[in-house]
């Protein structure tokens, strides 16, 4: 009865409810769509980066992340791979092998950093493998060839089959040195990884570095969620302390990315902010122009026994209403776009191309990806601020003094 009269009442005024509801919908559908191609972007990265670096959650030796050495490494057992393979929630894991050191060639001697991975099993992950322009990628764990960039191979001055030489330290601090040539030239898109980074078969990078068949710098682990990297990181820290290492969410790996995505996340929030505002002033003049336009309503329905607190109820009802509509009208209107940014997405191809963050290329495609806590998050504090908004009003409608509404009739 009460939301029957309320929802009446609203629509005495269509014209002036029409643009406060548009107004609802035009902030709901900004908020899903932004925070949604947030999301899709945050997502397409970390998993990037994870795929190309350490994985959703790492385990690595203890004190590697502050002090990453040769000497850091640790055992891959069987007791560790048969934990890990038994989690449902962990889709891929891999061992890789990562160093610094120079690499020479007849034309020139560059600092580069190296990647030992298993391009049988990487296959699909390591996205280098997919980059290779030139020759071809590696094809086992003791491919005794190289991959490196475009850059890095017009600074050698190299090409395929090129003699290369590599020389670093091994796990025993000694400089070591190994002697590779050249199977595939990649092209990432990003300068950095290409003038930069080589790729080793694991097997030959643990021969050049003393380490034993089991052994290797870090193991990266894949999770069907990388929102949940923090806590899986705290449940496998036990398994991980049993072969003297520690276990890492990606964000403590990659800090400087976290960073990234964190400062652009509270630019987004502050945003969000400014559009509920002016959704709740909107809501707000709608709702106090209705209470003061009835107040001599208001005083005759007291008069006759309408008490203060239920009066005041129903112009919560009123703005309650009002942002219930809006919320399901603006949800319907943000789906269809919503669908489109999911699965077509925006080509930002001329602004993002070329565009890199710590090595990892940013798609020039995005795509939304909007989860499911964000979009109640939203919808919720829509509801919260539009109540909100109604509480002064309502206050007002409850203080109304029938007799002096008489005395003006």
């Amino acid at each position: 009865m009460l939301f029957t009269l309320a929802w009446r009442n609203l629509w005495r005024n269509k014209r002036r409810t029409a643009i406060t509801l548009s107004s609802i919908v035009f902030g709901l559908l900004i908020s899903f769509t932004f925070t949604g191609l947030s999301d899709g972007s945050y997502q397409k990265l970390i998993d990037t980066a994870a795929k190309a670096k350490a994985g959703h959650v790492t385990l690595q030796a203890q004190g590697y992340q502050d002090h990453p050495s040769p000497e850091r490494r640790v055992q891959v057992t069987q007791n560790l791979t048969k934990s890990l393979d038994a989690r449902s929630d962990i889709v891929f894991r891999t061992s890789r092998i990562l160093g610094r050191g120079m690499i020479a060639s007849a034309g020139d001697t560059i600092g580069v950093g190296f990647v030992g991975i298993d391009p049988q099993q990487e296959a699909g992950w390591f996205n280098l493998l997919d980059k290779v322009k030139t020759g071809e990628r590696l094809q086992n764990a003791d491919d005794p060839r190289v991959l490196i960039g475009t850059g890095l191979a017009k600074r050698l001055e190299a090409k395929l089959k090129t003699r290369l030489v590599v020389t670093t330290t091994d796990k025993d601090g000694q400089v070591v040195s190994g002697m590779f040539r050249v199977g595939g030239i990649f092209e990432s898109g990003s300068d950095e990884t290409d003038k930069y980074m080589v790729v080793l078969a694991i097997n030959r990078a643990r021969t050049l570095m003393n380490y034993q068949p089991n052994e290797s710098t870090l193991v990266a682990l894949m999770i069907d969620d990388q929102r949940r990297s923090a806590e899986v990181a705290e449940q496998l820290e036990p398994l991980a302390q049993t072969i003297g290492a520690e276990s890492l969410p990606w964000f403590k790996v990659l800090p400087q990315m976290a960073g990234f995505i964190k400062i652009d996340n509270a630019f987004n929030y502050i945003m969000q902010i400014f559009i509920f505002l002016l959704v709740a002033a909107g809501v707000f003049n709608t709702v106090l122009m209705g209470v003061l336009e009835r107040n001599r309503e208001f005083g005759i329905m007291m008069a006759v026994g309408l008490k203060p607190g239920r009066l005041s109820l129903m112009v919560l009802v009123e703005t309650l209403a009002l942002g219930i509509s809006g919320l399901l009208l603006g949800s319907l209107v943000s789906w269809p776009l919503l669908h489109y940014l999911t699965h077509t997405g925006l080509d930002m191809t001329e602004v993002l191309a070329g565009q890199s963050f710590s090595g990892v290329m940013m798609d020039p495609i995005m795509r939304a990806g909007l989860t499911l806590d964000h979009a109640l998050f939203i919808a919720v504090a829509v509801l919260l601020l539009t109540l909100a908004t109604g509480l002064y009003p309502a206050f007002l409608a409850g203080r109304t003094k029938p007799l002096d509404v008489i005395n003006t009739l």
